[in-house]
């Protein structure tokens, strides 16, 4: 086997010794270094571990508050309807008796002017009997031709006043 390795230029005491350095190496390594690093990726294992733990615990949290905003938020939005509503129907019923307000001061005003136009004709008309009832006289008087007393006057006002009441009554 010496003449074959020689033949392949290797060495076999220069080999020997490279091995022999290799596993010393090694054991120091295996001694010293790969507990280390062995103990550091099983640290960084577990923070790994725990980050994606932590981050799992926060991704539900996030889910339940979600879930807790989205139900808020629909509570709410149920909530403005009804307020929505409610204010709507509060229009309309406010509505409907502003115009029945409205609709009875209209009518309170129509019957005052019919009231205020019944007392103006009423007046009128009492004043118009007045008038008729001098000018009658004053007729009365002239065809006459003589001075009625006051007693005549009251008497032939009454007679002309009773007649119009029966003509325009």
């Amino acid at each position: 086997m010496g003449d074959l390795l020689s033949n392949l230029g290797i060495n076999g005491k220069l080999l020997f010794a490279q091995v022999v350095n290799f596993l010393i190496i090694f054991a120091l390594l295996g001694k010293f270094v790969f507990p280390k690093l062995i103990k550091f990726i099983e640290d960084r294992k577990k923070k790994i571990a725990e980050g994606l733990e932590l981050t799992e615990k926060a991704e539900r949290e996030m889910q339940r508050i979600n879930d807790a905003r989205s139900r808020e938020l629909e509570k709410a939005r149920q909530e403005g309807e009804a307020l929505i509503l409610q204010a709507k129907g509060d229009a309309e019923n406010r509505g409907a008796e502003l115009v029945a307000e409205a609709k009875g001061q209209a009518e309170g005003i129509t019957q005052q002017a019919k009231a205020d136009a019944e007392l103006a004709k009423i007046d009128a008309t009492k004043g118009a009997k007045d008038e008729i009832g001098k000018t009658a006289l004053l007729l009365a008087e002239k065809v006459l031709a003589r001075n009625l007393t006051q007693e005549d006057e009251e008497k032939m006002t009454k007679e002309v006043l009773e007649e119009l009441d029966k003509k325009y009554a």
